[in-house]
């Protein structure tokens, strides 16, 4: 059995324990509908989802990131209930406003088993992992899914122990995103989100995380939007007794105090280009790219 969402737990107090959290119908339905029409013009197919198959149009990881944008899936930005939980996570003022999102998509799967990754990884692959870093992601489904969807999977609790691993060897890395710690031991039983339209996933940047295969018993794709909710200003320092801390920040205050060894923009920005281009842009005295 999969994990289940305590819900005891306000989603803000969910995600600081676990490093995620779901809120059921964040997102206008009609926007998801647009949405799907939206996707069907990209990927140049306008059949049912339900007739989708990892032959055509295939599985779909697509960034819109600075540079590039969409009109339709870049409102996802102008839903006041995604706008108004990015203020409750952060605090007021601190989101960049910076509208990056990707398309997930992963259709039917016909030579595929109904079974769920046993194994995860994190979104820093053989780069400097950020201890503290500076927002968190969310996952909005444009569709009802079904167990075996393509789902994504993702394993609780596991953002406090990473980073204490983190803290003890801050030059721990994971090449393709891997822990070699995590590779042969056997993880407790993942949550599988499991969705209807407008359900939206918070995500921790620490969070053990998979896809995976898409064989659901009504041939139901994921598809969905993963969008960014980040501060220009990177966190440096953490203390659990300051009482002013954001639900974002406590939920990376379960070490105890700490301060950051490095500069963790700066490191990050020797592997990812949008980071380069922020720290130039601030040398230069210009806006940051959006």
């Amino acid at each position: 059995m999969t994990f289940q969402l305590d819900e005891s737990l306000h989603w803000t107090d969910h995600f600081v324990e676990y490093g995620f959290s779901v809120v059921k119908g964040l997102v206008d339905r009609s926007f998801c509908e647009e949405a799907v029409e939206q996707i069907k013009k990209i990927v140049d197919d306008p059949r049912p989802l339900d007739q989708w198959t990892s032959e055509k149009p295939g599985a779909l990881h697509e960034p819109f990131r600075v540079g590039r944008s969409d009109p339709v899936l870049e409102k996802i930005y102008e839903q006041p209930a995604v706008l108004d939980a990015i203020e409750t996570m952060h605090g007021p003022g601190k989101w960049n406003g910076r509208e990056t999102f990707y398309i997930f998509l992963k259709p039917y799967e016909p030579e595929a088993k109904q079974e769920l990754s046993k194994s995860g990884h994190i979104d820093f692959g053989g780069d400097h992992i950020p201890i503290l870093y500076r927002g968190f992601s969310m996952m909005v489904s444009l569709v009802d899914t079904e167990p075996f969807s393509g789902n994504f999977t993702c394993w609780p609790g596991y953002p406090r122990i990473i980073q204490k691993m983190l803290i003890d060897d801050p030059k721990l890395n994971a090449p393709g995103g891997a822990l070699e710690c995590f590779k042969d031991k056997q993880l407790p039983e993942p949550y599988e989100f499991v969705a209807e339209p407008g359900d939206c996933l918070f995500i921790h940047h620490l969070l053990l995380h998979s896809g995976n295969s898409s064989h659901s018993d009504n041939r139901k794709p994921r598809c969905a939007l993963l969008f960014d909710a980040w501060r220009d200003e990177w966190l440096t320092e953490i203390d659990p007794a300051d009482p002013d801390l954001s639900p974002w920040e406590r939920s990376l205050a379960h070490n105890g105090p700490f301060k950051v060894y490095v500069d963790e923009r700066a490191e990050r920005g020797k592997a990812d280009p949008e980071v380069a281009a922020e720290i130039e842009a601030e040398k230069a005295g210009l806006p940051m790219p959006r």
